[in-house]
């Protein structure tokens, strides 16, 4: 039997390709708000804020009346930088 973690990541891997076709995300794109991010990313948005903290590049800070503003090709850099693949 598969544990509901499991399955809620095999929920989001398969919405995923929708979410791209919808938005059109490239990875040159800004993208707009830290949930727009965890859905390209594959992450909860709580992932998304810890790696803030952890230093994650950020194109601009949100506030109450602005969005958070990420630059994809920085946070992907950032992100093998910080978490490489075990090959």
């Amino acid at each position: 039997m598969r544990s509901s973690n499991y399955l809620r990541r095999a929920k989001r891997r398969q919405n995923k390709t929708t979410i791209h076709q919808q938005f059109n995300y490239s990875p040159n794109d800004k993208v707009c708000g830290k949930d727009s991010l965890a859905s390209v990313m594959d992450v909860t948005i709580t992932t998304v804020e810890r790696w803030i903290r952890d230093g994650m590049p950020v194109e601009q800070r949100g506030d109450s009346t602005h969005e958070w503003l990420f630059d994809l090709t920085q946070v992907k850099q950032w992100y093998s930088e910080h978490f490489p693949k075990n090959d």
